[in-house]
This record gives C-alpha cells, structure tokens and sequence, in this order.
C-alpha cells in the first residue's frame, strides 16, 4: 500500500475531489512532524517554521487548558506512567527559568520564553490521545513519518545537488568547517535521514526483501556524502548495527553480511576512486578525534579550541550550580544571551555538558529519563516486538540519544525523542490489549 493510497477519492459524477477523514489527519499528522521536529529551523524557510511554531503552540496549550479541564470536570484524576513523564516535562522551563533568575538575575518571563519551542513536545500527546481515542490507528501515524522523511530527502538533494550553499552562509542554514575541507555545506536536521535510513534497514531484514536496502542507501548516502558529520555517520551506522547485533535472526545477519558485505566493501573502494576527496576529508576528521583524546597534539582546528572554551565555562558554572542548572540567557532581554555575559558561549556546542549547565544534575535527569522509561516499555512488549515501525522508533532513540552526548539537540529538537518515546510507549499499550485478549480466547476455546 502506497503512503497515500486511500486517504482521497474522486468524485465521478461532479468532476471534485472528495478528501477522506483519513486524509484530513493524515495532513494533520504530516503538519504535526514536520513543525513539531522542526524540519524547517535551519533552511531557507526559517522564519516559516518560526511563525508555524507560535501558531502551533499556542494551539497546543489551548488543546492542553481544554484536556485538563475535561478531566477536572469528570474527576478523573488517575494518570499513567507516561502522562506522568509529561508532567515532569512540563516544569522542566521552569526550573531553568529560576535558575537563570538567580544566577543572572533574568526575569522569570523571560528565562521561561526562552524555553518556547520546548513545549512543541505536546504536540506529541495530541497524536497518542488521538490513537487511544481510535480517530487515527498506528500505521497512518508510520505514513506520515514516512512521508515527510521523504519530504526531507528529495528537498535536501534538491538543495546540495543545485544550489550553491556557499551563497546562504549567512543564513545559518549553512556553515564551514576547517575539517570538512573548509568548504560550505548545508546544516540540515539529520533525524529523519536517521528515521529513514533505520526504518528501510530494519524492513529488509524482518521481511527479509533486499530492495529494501536500496530505499535505505539513499538516506545514509545524503549523509555519509552531502551533510559530512561524523557524529551522524556514528550514530546511524551504530543504530543499525544495535538492530542487526540485538533483533535480527543470527543465521539471516550471516547470509546477508556475505551477501551485501562484499558488494558495500567494493563499492566503498570503487566510490574512493571517483570520490577521493570525500575520503580525505573523513579521514581528516576521525584522525583528528583521536589525536585529540589521545592528547597527542593540540586540537587540530579553531572549531575545537573554541569548544574547549565552551567546556570550561560550563564546567564553572556546573561547579556553581549543580543540582539547578544555571538556565538559559534570553536574547531578548539582553543582546547576544550567554555572549553577554560569557563573550563567546553556546550551550549547545558542548552536549550533555551544556544540558547539566542548564538544567543542573536534577533537571538533566528529566531530560534523559525518556530514554531508560522507553527501554522499560519496550522491554515488556512482546506481542508486537517484531513490528518494523515499532523496532525503528526504538532504533531510532538509541541514535538521539548517543547524538544528544556531542550536541544539545535533546533540547532544541526536544519533540524528536519524546516523540518516539510517546509512539513506543503507546504499542505498549495495545501489545498489553493483545497478549489479555489471546489469553481470553484460549480460554473459551
């Protein structure tokens, strides 16, 4: 069944489209990924995604004040493990709007604004209630994530195959880096060349259809040869690698290591040959990781003593402030947030250390317990364990999360993982409505 295939009809007899209620929340669901992950944040169309943004979340917290008071009126005060997850979510901008307050003396407004497009994770429980609520089942949802990773793909290769991304350096939707070959590149969100990469691997091994992974080359392709960042090559590889070493049948992983590792190993060789720049460049990048953790030289670029730099501040302010964070610095309320005070700082350039000095030791472990909470319920699904879309959301998390180490995307791309945390947490749910109604029928047989 295509992606589409079902959601429309055409009415013969007057000449008009006729669009299907599944084709209604079809486009409500692809709205909801592309704005919710923030597909457009760093492309041409920033200032979109910005406006869609204050649109959606003020929808959200309308559709949160109607839920809550829908409970209220039904006194029906009993929540789940995942509504509870939600809440802790919830105060998480306000614990860092304190701390920000008591350490820069930032207006609480101010220092919870800054948190604005956090809240876009709500944007999550409005698609889990509308499954518990049966308006949309699970594989419309997977259509929908589909569809707008393809999206993603053709509008990435449109944009590196024929433009110039020298030409939009200055819009952030672009940057340089000493060792990419200091040459310009697009900065484009890499998590749904993640998603797709990981969903058509997993595809050809449970269906174990090898076209599959041709459908899954042109996503990490994009990666490996057009973004050039070795955190994404690493977390890509090492998701599929986990599915491969964890949830594929031994004796398939064998066949299919001989029957594909050949082919990859010659064209990795051959592609050298047409490519060799490309391979210079990485092994310019890994060589120096390792002679960076080695301590056997200096950082080899600027790029890396500025994060050093970074790393020192953070490590201060930690030291400061280690259970509340210092939290986040407005560049509304002063010019240049953290430079103002800081000279040169983004919390975002140095990983899990920018998030403990925002959120301190109590608020970061928030922020990462959607990780160990979807491995617990993924853990106890049993029925539904070999579900492609259900293994590729697990996959997928493992990738964000190693990705969250090096950069502080857990908090600027925040509905990404608790996206999947919400969707895994869900299958749970129905696995758990299975397994009870196959044990009712066994015993009335």
């Amino acid at each position: 069944m295509s992606t589409l295939e079902g959601l429309f009809s055409f009415n013969r007899t007057y000449t008009k489209v006729t669009f299907s209620k599944a084709f209604v929340y079809f486009f409500f669901l692809f709205f909801n990924f592309m704005v919710t992950f923030r597909v457009l944040l760093v492309t041409l169309l920033n200032a979109v995604e910005i406006l869609l943004e204050y649109v959606y979340i003020a929808s959200i917290f309308i559709y949160l004040g109607y839920r809550i008071s829908k409970r209220i009126f039904e006194k029906n005060y009993v929540i789940n493990a995942l509504e509870g997850i939600m809440i802790a979510f919830f105060i998480l901008p306000f614990i860092a709007g304190v701390a920000s307050y008591m350490e820069f003396g930032q207006p609480l407004i101010y220092g919870v604004g800054t948190f604005r497009d956090f809240y876009l994770i709500y944007g999550a429980l409005i698609v889990y209630n509308m499954l518990r609520e049966g308006d949309i089942d699970i594989k419309l949802v997977e259509r929908a994530l589909l569809s707008v990773a393809w999206f993603n793909l053709f509008a990435f290769y449109a944009m590196s195959l024929f433009t110039n991304p020298a030409d939009y350096q200055d819009t952030g939707a672009a940057g340089a880096n000493e060792l990419k070959g200091g040459e310009v590149y697009y900065r484009f969100n890499m998590c749904f060349m993640f998603f797709g990469t990981i969903y058509y691997s997993v595809k050809a091994f449970i269906r174990n259809k090898a076209y599959y992974l041709l459908y899954a080359s042109l996503f990490l392709i994009y990666i490996v040869f057009f973004r050039l960042d070795r955190t994404s090559i690493a977390v890509t590889l090492g998701a599929v690698g986990a599915f491969l070493l964890f949830s594929s049948p031994l004796r398939r992983l064998v066949l299919y290591i001989f029957k594909f590792g050949i082919p990859l190993v010659f064209f990795a060789l051959l592609s050298y040959f047409f490519f060799p720049e490309v391979y210079d460049q990485y092994i310019l990048m890994f060589a120096d990781v390792f002679d960076t953790v080695a301590a056997t030289q200096e950082a080899g670029s600027s790029t890396e003593s500025i994060r050093l730099v970074e790393l020192e501040i953070a490590l201060r302010g930690i030291a400061e402030n280690p259970w509340f964070g210092n939290g986040k610095v407005s560049g509304q309320w002063v010019e240049g947030g953290y430079n103002y005070f800081y000279g040169f700082f983004y919390a975002s350039d140095i990983g899990i250390f920018g998030q403990v000095f925002i959120y301190g030791i109590f608020g970061t472990l928030i922020l990462y317990s959607q990780f160990p909470f979807t491995l617990y319920y993924s853990l106890r699904i049993r029925a539904l364990k070999n579900d492609v879309f259900l293994l590729t959301l697990q996959y997928l998390m493992l990738a964000l999360f190693v990705d969250s180490i090096s950069n502080g995307y857990l908090s600027i791309y925040a509905a990404q993982s608790f996206t999947c945390m919400v969707l895994v947490y869900y299958y749970f749910e129905r696995d758990k409505i299975l397994r009870v109604t196959k044990r009712l029928k066994v015993k009335t047989s």
